[in-house]
């Protein structure tokens, strides 16, 4: 990568952590009253438009600490939001899926999300979208890929020899 790509990614990199940010602030703001958090509303969309997964499962396609996972889990089974079902795979391992109710619930949360964000005046066309979601797309694939691994591991070993 050239030093005007990296300055580019870098760039890209902090707007894509603040719009993280803006936007599960927006939602848990928006789902106030419903007591369902940005974390809780992401397991449920999870499990709703994915189908049942296990904890450690999710916690990859985040990637997050399979605890942090665990605990937002834990508050969706004690509202009976997600229930655990045999997981045709594994005999130990559950997968976690939502319950009637929890998919009730994601699909208000969701309609709700449609009609506050179509409220919003944007100045950029389908097609801009589009083509920023497959650049964030191609970057996430870029950065879950062998060869940022190997990088890390390069990484990791360059700072031990610094730190010897």
């Amino acid at each position: 990568m050239d030093a005007v790509q990296l300055k580019a990614v870098y760039a890209l990199s902090t707007a894509v952590r603040s719009l993280f940010h803006v936007l599960g602030d927006a939602v848990s703001t928006l789902h106030k009253s419903s007591g369902i958090t940005a974390g809780m509303r992401g397991i449920l969309e999870s499990v709703t438009s994915g189908g049942p997964q296990t904890v450690p499962q999710m916690a990859r396609a985040r990637p997050v600490s399979r605890q942090h996972i665990q605990t937002l889990v834990n508050d969706l089974l004690w509202l009976k939001l997600v229930e655990y079902a045999d997981n045709p795979a594994h005999r130990r391992s559950k997968v976690v899926r939502a319950t009637r109710e929890g998919g009730r619930l994601f699909a208000r949360l969701r309609k709700g999300e449609v009609e506050a964000f179509g409220r919003l005046s944007l100045d950029l066309t389908s097609d801009e979208l589009d083509s920023a979601t497959r650049v964030l797309t191609r970057l996430s694939d870029a950065v879950l890929g062998a060869g940022w691994q190997a990088i890390l591991d390069d990484y990791s070993k360059h700072t031990e020899e610094i730190d010897a």
